[in-house]
């Protein structure tokens, strides 16, 4: 079959064959993540540092590479795939198109958590910032939670509402910080940043990462049933609340564990379900899979784009994403008021 063959080949009833999006979606995740280990202050030919990725020589730019670059391109992958899953799931168990780990305030009350702990508790580990990170996300996930179920808001208020909890916890951060004199690397983290990434940050978040995605890619057909009223999931043999109550926990896992070692990156999780979704069609496992592609793949050209608008400099990947997201946000609200 020919290239143009395949190409009309992938087109499906409005939507694209997930295999071939998959393919073109990897294809060009490698081509950022190569594009961003080999673009820096010491800028290496592409195939130089392809090279060096596969037969490190202990030279110093082995040694860029090694200790620098392919540790940063890594976090943005863990955390990507984090931030993306986690928006697929919050807004299938909210059922709201506006939900997202920050439109719900969730990175922003891990944040304060997080915050809290380190002027509480001033030698505490990188490690240690997960578990009030996770404290912070489970107690405005949970208040988000009961907002939804209520019925007392729609979707677009609820979002408003969201958003408003996260005006005032990022409030209360900066307040805190500038209470204790807090130093310019916090200030830096809470911008959203995965500059000066290493290794032990990427061993933070991996087991997370990989708990979480293996029990999502297990149960990820029965996520499926939140989108359904309680009787509809009863007559199938589901049970919602505990196919609920999984999801909420992996949600909390998912963006605990990012802001943990990134700070609060936002507009990930509320873009890329929405991305994969008008590609691929609704499927819950398909969705799941290909969200926790892409999601890596924005955050890694933000964190480019950033590097290279401000060169010699750096931009926090957080601004970059909240570039991007916030008019595409505003498009997806306008969308569900015009509905």
């Amino acid at each position: 079959m020919s290239m143009a063959a395949k190409s009309r080949a992938i087109i499906r009833d409005g939507t694209a064959s997930p295999g071939l999006v998959a393919l073109y979606l990897l294809l060009a995740l490698v081509v950022v993540t190569l594009a961003g280990i080999s673009f820096g202050v010491s800028e290496l030919p592409v195939v130089r540092a392809l090279h060096l990725l596969l037969a490190p020589d202990g030279s110093p730019d082995s040694a860029l590479i090694w200790d620098v670059r392919l540790p940063r391109a890594v976090l943005a992958l863990l955390v990507g795939a984090n931030l993306a899953v986690a928006g697929v799931l919050i807004q299938t168990l909210t059922r709201n198109s506006l939900a997202s780990p920050q439109t719900f305030g969730i990175n922003a009350g891990a944040s304060l958590f997080i915050v809290i702990s380190l002027i509480a508790l001033p030698g505490l580990s990188p490690g240690g910032t997960v578990w009030p990170a996770f404290l912070g996300a489970a107690a405005v996930g949970l208040a988000m939670w009961t907002l939804s179920v209520s019925g007392v808001m729609n979707d677009v208020k609820l979002a408003l509402a969201g958003i408003s909890i996260q005006l005032v916890l990022s409030a209360l951060v900066q307040a805190i910080l500038i209470a204790n004199n807090a130093g310019q690397d916090i200030v830096y983290w809470l911008a959203g940043s995965i500059n000066g990434a290493q290794w032990n940050k990427v061993l933070i978040i991996l087991p997370f990462t990989l708990l979480g995605g293996g029990v999502t890619v297990v149960a990820g057909r029965h996520f499926g049933v939140l989108a359904l009223d309680e009787a509809t999931s009863v007559s199938l043999g589901q049970n919602a609340r505990r196919v609920g109550g999984l999801a909420a926990v992996l949600i909390v896992l998912f963006a605990g564990s990012a802001v943990a070692v990134s700070g609060p990156i936002g507009f990930i999780g509320l873009l890329v379900p929405h991305i994969v979704r008008r590609l691929v069609g609704s499927d819950q496992l398909t969705v799941i899979a290909l969200s926790a592609i892409t999601g890596p793949l924005l955050l890694n050209a933000a964190d480019l784009a950033g590097r290279v608008a401000a060169f010699p400099a750096e931009t926090p990947v957080g601004i970059v994403t909240a570039l991007i997201g916030a008019p595409a946000f505003l498009v997806i609200l306008l969308r569900q008021r015009v509905r």
